[in-house]
């Protein structure tokens, strides 16, 4: 063969060895796997593909960080992505800010309250320790006692529980009746009275503050506009789930058309649209861990379920949230496309894995129903 076919022909199999390695690298990124092997480095149709793969890598690196709290993270190297990523950083580094300044401020409250009630009255109660017998109590357990009779015996009971015997205790307690539930902190100590071996309990109710603490870690968890799950709660009972290894089915959902209902008929109606999908969601079973994940995605965990009864229950919602109420008289419609993926306990795929499967699953859903709704517009078209 003359040398310059051979040498023609050797430049076509490296071009195809080029683009063979190109499209592996294509692939593996296509599926997140920023560990797999980079192409050569004299592979200039990759070139590309390679600078993507760096700046994925140090993307995840940066998002890692922002995990940790590093929220002076930025992004000035993917052109808008880089303006939504940074906004993203700056509005995670004002929440966690205001929740921080919240926290504190319960917690100035508290040691607020913790001085106050060195001065003001506590139920003070006095025991015999060897006959149990109560040699006092003061007027604000005698009022306790008043609402409910066996509250001394309950109360008692409870706190001798919770510790072995010694000098000194501080311990929290849970008191609860057939109406409340209510919070203890309460501090024991030993001393005589009347000639007899006794034990004082002043007895404080936190109650208060603990019920706040719960409303600030709603609030944390909390999607403002539906009042659902955000997206950092249900990441978390995710990879809580998969670490528990239970059986349990993932659901990704996304409206249709939102962009079009916002630019037509406002972002009211757009909000709306958001609150009469959460709506409707949330009636997939009591078990379900329904979340919005931002904009018109949400995410729902449902434990205990197959495939099959988590796609019969979606379809129906599918076609209650189609036939809504509120479109009675509106010139648009409501459609959601959906994913599922079913975990089983014995799963051995990664995170990033299922959640692309879901995803990947529920594009082709949206696809689907598209092809759907254009063969019935062309069948519509033959009838007129």
């Amino acid at each position: 063969m003359p040398e310059d076919i051979q040498e023609f022909a050797g430049g076509i199999q490296y071009f195809a060895e080029c683009a063979i390695e190109a499209k592996a690298a294509a692939m593996a990124l296509s599926r997140g796997e920023l560990d797999s092997k980079s192409p050569s480095r004299g592979n200039e149709i990759a070139a590309p593909l390679k600078s993507l793969h760096a700046s994925l890598k140090h993307l995840t690196w940066q998002a890692q960080q922002i995990a940790q709290g590093d929220y002076k993270q930025r992004v000035d190297f993917m052109g808008n992505f880089s303006d939504a990523f940074n906004s993203m950083v700056e509005q995670l580094a004002e929440r966690q800010q205001r929740l921080e300044d919240k926290i504190n401020q319960i917690q100035q409250s508290s040691l607020l309250l913790t001085t106050l009630m060195r001065n003001v009255p506590l139920q003070i109660i006095v025991m015999d320790i060897d006959t149990r017998e109560i040699l006092f109590m003061n007027d604000i357990v005698q009022n306790e006692v008043n609402n409910d009779a066996a509250y001394i015996e309950n109360i008692v009971q409870i706190i001798s529980g919770s510790y072995e015997p010694g000098e000194r205790h501080d311990i929290e307690i849970t008191y609860e009746n057939d109406s409340f539930e209510r919070s203890f902190l309460v501090n024991t100590y030993l001393l005589e009275w009347n000639n007899s071996n006794a034990e004082v309990f002043v007895i404080s109710d936190v109650s208060a503050t603990k019920n706040k603490i719960k409303e600030l870690e709603t609030e944390a968890f909390q999607d403002s506009l539906t009042q659902l799950y955000n997206r950092t709660f249900g990441m978390q009972v995710f990879n809580s789930w998969l670490q528990k290894k239970k059986r349990f089915v993932l659901i990704f959902a996304d409206l249709d058309h939102l962009k079009y209902i916002n630019d037509e008929f406002g972002h009211n109606e757009g909000d709306i649209y958001i609150k009469n999908a959460a709506k409707h969601l949330i009636t997939f079973s009591p078990d379900a861990v329904v979340c919005r994940l931002g904009g018109d995605e949400f995410m729902l965990l449902i434990p205990d379920i197959g495939y099959d009864a988590a796609f019969e229950t979606m379809s129906r919602i599918y076609e209650n949230f189609s036939n809504d109420e509120f479109l009675e008289d509106k010139a648009y419609s409501y459609n959601i496309s959906f994913g599922i993926v079913a975990v089983e306990s014995d799963n051995t795929l990664p995170a990033g894995e299922i959640l692309g499967t879901a995803d990947e699953k529920m594009y082709e859903n949206k696809r689907t129903r598209k092809k759907e709704q254009q063969k019935k517009e062309q069948q519509k078209k033959k009838l007129i």
